[in-house]
């Protein structure tokens, strides 16, 4: 038989054990109990900011534009930070240009950029397949165009042979008398030289990947359009 001390005794534990879960209770959010603190404490949201996708101009679509683009880009009034838009990298565009498929005038988007999440567009440049060539002896020619919807073009021959072609036994067979025709729309509204630059370093990526038969000789963007004068676009 217990003695009335022992008594008292397992009543004041009881009770002492009561009152600390209680006050482990009220403080949990705060300081957790009885365990690793790093491991209960709060984990960071995965929820996107405001800005989550935003680049800046100058690295935007794989660094093609440099910083006197870039600077042009911004200006007056222009953004400094733009979100591209999720395209295909030069490898893919590249690799669905040698199908069969593609040759028939499909543009491939190889730089898309708006100024917010599938907002409004502010730059594009596409490429496609086009019967059209450039003139005889050039194998590159850029022309330029007015207006934001059609702000530069550049005819590229590229003979790919029988690598684009579709598999013996059926098919068109491809041959080299077809040319890359690349497009830009632009709401930057950059200067023209810019245009020829930003397609001509577009044209350069994607006619390393198709491994043209015979390289592409690409004018001088300073020769087809000429820096503008300053203050002047």
């Amino acid at each position: 038989m217990e003695s009335t001390g022992e008594i008292v005794h397992r009543n004041f534990r009881l009770a002492l054990g009561r009152l600390a879960a209680l006050v482990c209770a009220s403080v949990v959010a705060v300081t957790g109990c009885g365990g690793d603190d790093e491991s209960e404490a709060p984990k960071p949201t995965s929820k996107p900011t405001a800005n989550s996708g935003l680049v800046p101009v100058a690295q935007a679509c794989d660094g093609l534009f440099d910083e006197a683009i870039a600077k042009e880009a911004r200006e007056p009034n222009g953004p400094g930070k733009v979100y591209p838009v999720k395209t295909g990298s030069t490898s893919h565009v590249a690799k669905a240009l040698r199908e069969e498929s593609a040759r028939r005038s499909t543009p491939e988007d190889l730089c898309t950029l708006t100024n917010q999440a599938e907002g409004k567009e502010l730059l594009a440049i596409t490429v496609a397949w086009t019967p059209h060539s450039p003139p005889s002896g050039q194998s590159a020619r850029y022309t330029t165009t007015v207006g934001p919807e059609d702000a530069g073009r550049l005819l590229v021959t590229c003979d790919i042979g029988s690598d684009g072609g579709t598999e013996s036994g059926g098919g068109t067979e491809s041959g080299g008398d077809r040319s890359l025709e690349f497009a830009m729309r632009d709401y930057f509204t950059v200067s023209d030289h810019s245009h020829a630059k930003l397609l001509i370093a577009s044209a350069k990526k994607i006619t390393s990947q198709l491994k043209c038969r015979e390289t592409p000789e690409y004018p001088d963007p300073k020769v087809v359009a000429p820096p503008p004068k300053r203050g002047l676009r």
